[in-house]
């Protein structure tokens, strides 16, 4: 994480793939080229965050729900660079029987540029740049999700049941935390924090746990 004049606090900087004025990835011998140079990969601050809870309630029934999202974040992730490096991703799949053509350009050695038609055939090595320690760029992915963050169906006692119980008040409920995700991360979870010399650093993921459902059952009496 790189406080560059002219950038922003949260700009993530690495190695990445060296590219042509259109953006293309530029390609050698059929296989991608890397940037000697850090260069910058993106911003780790997301743009926006939002929430949006709702409360119902029918005679003694209650439904409540809460979503959270947020936008226009990128990060690295160590498990997904561990992974592909393996070979356990389904994003090297392509080519390991017949080699793979990447798509880019090659250079022309003149300023311009021409499509890769090469094959990789080295396909260890060929995604190994793609998604290997040295590229930094190819593993860093947007942390934009929308949550299902939590849900609650709540029930309350009547005033009949409750004098009969000795109770002022009564609410029976079940609820769960954490019940789906929409998001691009290819690990676990785009909200993740690393702990590092005492901060805790959200750009980097470098082997975080799966979050986990939760659901539960909460009761709720007064005397």
């Amino acid at each position: 994480i790189i406080a560059a004049i002219g950038g922003s606090m949260g700009d993530l900087y690495g190695l990445g793939y060296n590219r042509a004025p259109d953006g293309q990835i530029i390609y050698e011998n059929g296989y991608p080229t890397l940037t000697k140079d850090m260069v910058y990969i993106g911003n780790t601050n997301p743009k926006w965050k939002a929430s949006l809870n709702n409360q119902f309630r029918y005679k003694q029934y209650g439904l409540s729900f809460l979503f959270d999202a947020q936008f226009g974040a990128k990060a690295f992730s160590l498990t997904a660079r561990n992974l592909a490096e393996g070979g356990k991703t389904k994003n090297t799949l392509p080519g390991r029987y017949n080699g793979v053509i990447g798509k880019g350009v090659i250079s022309n050695g003149d300023g311009t540029y021409s499509p890769n038609t090469e094959i990789a055939t080295d396909i260890e090595t060929y995604y190994k740049l793609h998604y290997g320690g040295d590229n930094v760029e190819g593993t860093s992915y947007s942390t934009d999700f929308l949550k299902f963050r939590e849900a609650r169906f709540s029930y309350t006692l009547p005033a009949k049941m409750l004098k009969k119980l000795g109770l002022q008040k009564g609410t029976l409920a079940i609820y769960g935390r954490d019940l789906f995700i929409i998001s691009s991360w290819p690990v676990f979870d785009p909200e993740f924090g690393t702990l590092g010399n005492g901060d805790i650093n959200k750009g980097f993921e470098i082997g975080q746990f799966p979050s986990s459902r939760t659901f539960g059952l909460n009761l709720i009496v007064g005397f």
